[in-house]
């Protein structure tokens, strides 16, 4: 007889990137010509892990109380400050006068969506997810007793989907009578695809349809790789400019990721930043945020938190440039993978910049395996291998298109 409880009894992690990745570091260890393109840290043309010396720098200048004291559950005042100045870039005194903004601090981006979807969804309800997707929203919903349905983001064209995710929005609206949604982007994981403008409309429109009917509408907006998008910080930014068209039965909560803008994978360190048109929903985003986050991690990293408030303001044009630097080497990376994929018409799933992309094939875990035994580590995911250009360099590329090539053409 099973000691877990009733609910308990059916969690089991599949296909976890971070068990795969450990696979992956292990062949490693014993073989050094083998290629783990599985976790998504970014590393140098050396098979060096990339990191920042302004944050280096940081770390350094900081003194033990900054490094090992508690904080408050939400956060200190100063790295939400920091944090929504650098999420907003330009917009953000703009959004200051039209909107409410409530921030708070997190393990991470996981621990932003994980704190919305367990405050705005109840037991039995569903999320809608887009598709394909990080594997990990699944489980963090499942974990709550929520359910998900999904959205294909390209249509026949290779273009977002918008009727699609219009249709999958008014079922939900129907069925529950409220609509939570995740989009990640720019750089979508596992894609590498980012929104244009004409998708990001299209979003907002569907949205505004459902909240002026009276509908509560969430919108979770998974930003973990903003600071990757080729376009710059600029363009990114813009994205965020179109969210104060929402209609004001809409809030909007911005899952940053300060793990991977700056390169502390490991120390998990985010934000959950609440956009509103209303100051009532401010205040009910956080008193349940505050509340579950005390309940499932008591406070977030203080050293991560100002880690980030020392780099943003101490350490900032140092930091911007590396930033730029680690941008083009993705960047070069991508343009030979794509150069080398249309010369071997090896067909990938749309890519604009970021740390992945996706190759479509009937069996994933079929060619995981038969990729592992060559030496090529990736991410099987539904209908597809996900192969992590952060983290592999250029001639690491090129062997791994040509071993993609002898499994999948053929598949």
């Amino acid at each position: 007889m099973s000691l877990l409880s009733n609910d308990a009894k059916e969690k089991k992690s599949s296909g976890n990137a971070l068990l795969i990745g450990n696979i992956a570091k292990e062949a490693k260890k014993k073989d050094s010509s083998v290629i783990n393109s599985t976790i998504g840290m970014l590393y140098d043309e050396d098979g060096k892990l990339l990191s920042f010396n302004s944050v280096s720098e940081s770390l350094n200048e900081l003194n033990d109380l900054e490094k090992y004291s508690y904080g408050a559950t939400a956060g200190s005042e100063e790295f939400k400050e920091v944090v929504n100045e650098w999420v907003f870039g330009q917009y953000y005194e703009d959004f200051k006068t039209s909107s409410y903004i409530s921030t708070i601090a997190t393990p991470g981006g996981t621990g932003a969506i994980s704190n919305t979807i367990a405050n705005y969804l109840s037991k039995g309800d569903k999320v809608l997810l887009p598709n394909p997707m990080w594997s990990n929203y699944v489980q963090i919903a499942s974990d709550r007793g929520i359910g998900y349905e999904t959205y294909n983001i390209f249509n026949a064209d290779g273009k977002f989907d918008d009727e699609e995710f219009k249709r999958k929005c008014l079922e939900l609206k129907e069925s529950q009578k409220r609509v939570c949604v995740v989009i990640n982007d720019p750089c979508h994981n596992p894609t590498g695809y980012s929104m244009n403008y004409f998708a990001w409309v299209s979003v907002i429109q569907t949205l505004n349809m459902i909240g002026r009917t009276g509908t509560p509408v969430i919108l979770i907006y998974d930003m973990a790789y903003i600071d990757y998008d080729s376009r710059g910080l600029e363009h990114s930014r813009s994205n965020i400019k179109q969210l104060q068209g929402l209609y004001d039965n809409i809030i909007t909560v911005l899952c940053f990721s300060g793990s991977k803008t700056l390169g502390l994978y490991g120390l998990r360190i985010g934000a959950q930043i609440c956009i509103a048109s209303k100051e009532e929903d401010m205040k009910e985003f956080e008193e349940a945020s505050d509340f579950s986050a005390r309940a499932m991690w008591s406070l977030s990293s203080v050293l991560g938190q100002n880690l980030i408030v020392h780099v943003f303001k101490n350490h900032k044009e140092e930091f911007l440039k590396e930033l730029s630097n680690a941008r083009s080497i993705l960047i070069e990376r991508a343009n030979l993978f794509l150069k080398l994929a249309k010369e071997n018409n090896l067909v990938h799933l749309p890519y604009n910049c970021g740390f992945f992309v996706s190759i479509p094939t009937k069996n994933p875990e079929e060619v995981y395996e038969k990729l592992k035994q060559k030496g090529l580590h990736i991410l099987p995911i539904n209908d597809a291998i996900r192969l992590t250009l952060s983290s592999i360099n250029k001639q690491e590329i090129e062997r791994a298109v040509k071993l993609i090539k002898e499994e999948v053409i053929c598949d």
